[in-house]
């Protein structure tokens, strides 16, 4: 079994690069979606084409983790292949919306610089600013915008969520200042097999922020599920 690492909404595979020295005695791949990154497969439009796509790799049992927009597809994957053994929901919610202010900016070729900076908790380390402007400049504007249209059209996550059977974690960050502010308590109302772990000083991009106690629940996460089935 390894876990499979899905980016967010005008990411790549790059944006779990701070985990990766925290997980080496699991098996595990931080994957491009469509258009993103190393993929240079076509971009397609909407959560659950990125989860067919996704899941005609899937043949062996696999936990997803998914960051933002990639934990809807994570939720897509999950009801549609019986691999998927269990989730982790990083940052991430059952719909995300998006303001048509965000949508308008991104039409006119820039990335709203309130939204970057808003993605993050106010004491972030100068460094990984940076670099994260860095990875901004590298992406182009016209993928944020069709990913921030899929996550907006989005709509049948929470009746599909409910339904899963398999273990799930929510892990949030106390700081995040992009998820709807009731995500916490609807997520943990909408299905009984959902466990919820909060990150302090870390906003919508807890990997990133806080990853050495991140990689730690996606470890015990891993363990409980690997010791569960082996019991079966």
């Amino acid at each position: 079994m390894k876990v499979i690492f899905i980016h967010g909404a005008g990411g790549s595979s790059s944006k779990w690069r701070k985990i990766d020295e925290h997980l080496r005695e699991i098996p595990f791949e931080c994957i491009d979606l469509p258009g993103h990154g190393s993929n240079s497969e076509e971009i397609v439009e909407t959560v659950e084409e990125y989860a067919k796509n996704v899941n005609d790799t899937i043949t062996e049992d696999v936990i997803v983790v998914g960051h933002s927009m990639g934990g809807m597809v994570g939720i897509e994957l999950a009801a549609m292949n019986q691999h998927v053994k269990g989730l982790i929901l990083a940052a991430s919610f059952y719909e995300l919306p998006v303001h048509p202010k965000i949508i308008r900016q991104l039409e006119t070729g820039h990335f709203p610089e309130f939204l970057f900076l808003a993605s993050y908790s106010k004491n972030i380390d100068e460094s990984l600013i940076e670099e994260e402007n860095a990875e901004l400049d590298r992406t182009p504007v016209s993928i944020a915008l069709n990913d921030f249209k899929a996550c907006d059209s989005y709509e049948k996550g929470k009746a599909t969520i409910a339904q899963l059977t398999l273990p799930i974690l929510a892990i949030f960050g106390e700081e995040d200042r992009l998820l709807p502010p009731n995500a916490q308590v609807e997520i943990m109302n909408t299905n009984e097999n959902i466990q919820l772990e909060l990150l302090s000083h870390a906003g919508h991009f807890i990997q990133l922020e806080q990853p050495k106690q991140f990689a730690e629940l996606v470890l015990a996460f891993y363990e409980n599920i690997k010791n569960t089935i082996n019991v079966k």
